[in-house]
């Protein structure tokens, strides 16, 4: 631990220094050539503590390469196949020759950093808890892989919900099977698989151009299924302990799959799919028949069908009612029902059949209240995502770029202090061996 923790340090810093304060001091081509020389150190680093610590990062498994090969190709193939349904556009890059000295080296050091450094955390973290350690440093990268402007622009509800589907869920699903390839092969692994797609964005003339939504699908479908098959198919490196557990665990692809299941028929059943479609009563006007809490099972009939004393579900001026049919009529070729709530004394406004919805079959007591609990959570988290959060992110925003060059300049100082301190140890380390 004491060799791994400089390097996230390091990382923030270098992250911390390319997002805000060299955009400011440097201008033009100048922010490339500053921002390749800071990735730069993070990479020396990098191998100066692998090479001394002799991390087994180097190993190549030509099973994990082409697993890691044919998983970066089968992102690509989704995304130009959406595009033969969907567009294609041209690649914004112009690689000339003075483009590919300045830009390329800005594109291609960070890539090559960020992976080195991953592989090295991954393979001096993950020995004890692997699953925690490919998690957190999955996060870890996914976090840094979007620049402080762009939190810093998440002020709305919509923005933020963008966010999360159009970047940060795709970004976490690539950088953690990118972690595990790591795991599994080391740096050559999960640079195959950040590396192809990255130099198909890079030098590819045309790009499919999907909506942002269809490429946020695509990304973590194939990202999924290249988890799904690499875990099936390739077995990491791990404990006696945790090989005997892998091998007596059973399959849980059944137990998923009535989840799934069930999920779909919840889903499908709430939008009526399924015939019929439950409807938690809130009020108090159908009590002793229909509680606070019940849900009632609605099914659509025609409304020459329905007759006095049946309970159905119709659309009032402003909301969704269900009442007991007390009388009906016909006027104007339309049939009109006038409906009343067993607790109510007086009956409702006439309703014409075109607002009928449906009619009550079946109550189911007390269930309700699970929904009215979720959504409470829903609304909840609702307005802490987009009021308490934003207001807190925003504070701290203002108080990170009022101090940033603080900030970065104890960063810097303290992540100098470390490599100087594990350098040292590293040193009398190799002189005790050699004595």
């Amino acid at each position: 631990m004491k060799y791994t923790l400089p390097i996230p340090i390091l990382i923030i810093t270098v992250y911390l220094l390319t997002t805000l304060v060299v955009p400011c001091i440097f201008r033009n081509e100048t922010i490339f050539l500053v921002d390749v020389a800071l990735w730069t150190t993070v990479i020396a680093a990098t191998l100066l503590f692998s090479k001394s610590q002799q991390v087994k990062m180097w190993r190549t498994d030509k099973t994990i390469l082409r697993f890691c090969t044919l998983i970066a190709a089968l992102r690509i193939f989704f995304t130009v196949f959406a595009g033969f349904f969907m567009s294609f556009g041209k690649n914004a890059n112009v690689w000339t020759l003075s483009a590919v000295a300045i830009y390329f080296p800005y594109l291609l050091v960070p890539l090559l950093a960020v992976e080195l450094s991953r592989a090295y955390l991954t393979q001096t973290t993950g020995k004890h808890k692997p699953t925690l350690a490919l998690l957190l440093t999955s996060v870890f990268y996914t976090i840094i892989a979007t620049t402080m402007s762009t939190y810093a622009s998440l002020t709305t509800p919509l923005a933020i919900s963008r966010f999360l589907i159009e970047t940060f869920t795709p970004t976490l699903a690539i950088s953690l099977l990118a972690t595990y390839f790591a795991y599994l092969g080391g740096f050559t692994a999960n640079l195959t698989y950040m590396a192809i797609p990255a130099f198909f964005t890079w030098f590819s003339p045309i790009l499919p151009n999907p909506p942002w939504t269809a490429q946020s699908m695509i990304t973590v479908i194939a990202t999924t299924t290249g988890f799904i098959v690499l875990d099936k198919t390739v077995k990491p490196p791990s404990t006696k302990r945790v090989r005997r557990t892998l091998k007596n665990q059973k399959s849980q692809l059944p137990y998923w799959t009535g989840i799934a299941l069930v999920g779909l028929l919840v889903v499908w059943s709430s939008v009526g799919l399924l015939g019929f479609t439950p409807s938690v009563i809130a009020s108090v006007s159908m009590t002793p028949t229909l509680n606070p809490g019940d849900v009632a099972i609605i099914i659509s009939v025609p409304p020459q069908s329905i007759e006095i004393g049946d309970i159905i579900q119709y659309y009032a001026t402003d909301m969704v009612v269900i009442h007991r049919v007390v009388d009906t009529y016909r006027a104007g070729g339309t049939r009109w029902f006038v409906t009343k709530g067993d607790a109510n004394t007086e009956p409702d406004d006439p309703i014409s059949q075109s607002q009928v919805i449906g009619k009550s079959v079946f109550t189911i007591p007390q269930l309700g209240w699970v929904s009215v609990a979720l959504k409470n959570l829903a609304a909840n988290t609702f307005a802490f995502l987009t009021t308490t959060l934003p207001q807190t992110l925003a504070t701290a925003w203002m108080w990170i770029t009022t101090n940033s060059i603080y900030i970065t300049s104890a960063l810097a100082f303290t992540s100098y202090a470390c490599l100087l301190f594990a350098c040292k140890n590293t040193g009398k380390e190799e002189k005790a061996r050699n004595e």
